[in-house]
């Protein structure tokens, strides 16, 4: 078969090159799997899931769906969004239009292949384009970011490992129940077709989402901390897969529901370093070497927000952090 109608299946919801960077031997790396257990892998075949990022093609319903969540945005954001919009429904069409008469095997594939290799191409994208910002970060260089077109990929890609997740989906999903949906006076959808059409539609959802965080990220740059932690102590950051967190103090107090005040996103992009962008005060932008109690913290707080898996160097330190977390829960 020709490469570009072979499928893409395995789609990794967290970078596997990013994973290689708490692997010892550039392959395998230690996790928690789904049951808690203490596991050594691939990266390859971790973070990941059949047919996660598979498109499903639009019919006049889904746009009209897909465009009231768009209509909350900013006009030039809607702009974009809906060029998206019209590529991808115009694909659509032409999908129906082969299935009414018996299309030719290569017209067959060419429509599975853009099914399930569009969106994960797009993040694909996205990764590619940080590449080398993430190599100097992770030999605490910022100076790349002296260029306005490194800040920006940089942003767009920090956006899209937040909503590309399963555990931003999930919390997306459970955002909205049937009771909040029905104090909309005039929904222009019963709670059972909203439901099917957010699932269904999802895959479009989520990367809007980070088009619209991305941009938000570029609109706040001048208020904004930007920072570089570096962490040479004796506890090495971890990760998980939900590798960006909001660590701020506040969300401790926050009832449940509650949009929070403030935004401290922490990124660790190795055992060394981690990124944050906040509008707190809580570091100056720049770079800032952090204790060992401070590194310990952000590895607490990354594995009590993680979905199903944590990520480290060792298996010791995967064992001593999962008891904190059980110690710390106790006494809350």
């Amino acid at each position: 078969m020709d490469k570009k109608y072979q499928l893409k299946r395995k789609h990794h919801h967290i970078w596997a090159h990013y994973l290689k960077h708490w692997s010892l031997d550039d392959l395998n790396v230690w996790y928690t799997s789904k049951k808690g257990n203490f596991c050594r892998d691939s990266v390859y075949g971790l973070a990941a899931e059949r047919d996660f990022y598979k498109i499903n093609f639009l019919d006049d319903e889904d746009v009209r769906f897909i465009r009231g969540f768009s209509s909350l945005s900013p006009d030039e954001l809607r702009e974009v969004h809906d060029d998206y919009l019209k590529d991808f429904y115009i694909a659509s069409m032409t999908a129906k239009l082969a299935e009414s008469v018996k299309p030719p095997e290569q017209i067959k594939q060419s429509l599975d292949a853009f099914q399930h290799n569009v969106l994960e191409n797009l993040h694909g994208s996205h990764e590619n384009d940080v590449v080398e910002i993430l190599t100097c970060l992770n030999r605490g260089d910022i100076s790349v970011f002296e260029t306005s077109e490194n800040r920006v990929k940089f942003k767009q890609f920090f956006a899209m490992q937040m909503t590309r997740t399963k555990s931003f989906k999930k919390m997306a999903m459970s955002a909205v129940n049937r009771e909040s949906f029905e104090r909309n006076p005039n929904p222009p959808f019963s709670f059972e077709k909203y439901s099917q059409l957010r699932e269904k539609n999802w895959w479009f959802l989520s990367y809007m989402f980070g088009m619209n965080i991305g941009s938000n990220l570029t609109a706040t740059r001048h208020s904004d901390k930007h920072v570089l932690l570096i962490n040479e102590t004796s506890e090495p950051f971890i990760t998980s897969d939900n590798p960006i967190i909001n660590v701020h103090e506040s969300l401790k107090n926050i009832p449940k529901g509650q949009a929070p005040e403030y935004m401290d996103a922490y990124y660790p992009l190795s055992p060394k370093y981690a990124y944050m962008i906040n509008n707190s005060e809580r570091y100056p932008s720049g770079k800032v070497s952090i204790t060992r109690d401070e590194a310990l913290k952000f590895n607490i707080r990354m594995a009590a927000k993680a979905d199903e898996h944590v990520f480290a160097q060792t298996e010791a330190q995967l064992k001593e952090v999962k008891r904190l977390c059980k110690q710390r829960s106790k006494m809350a």
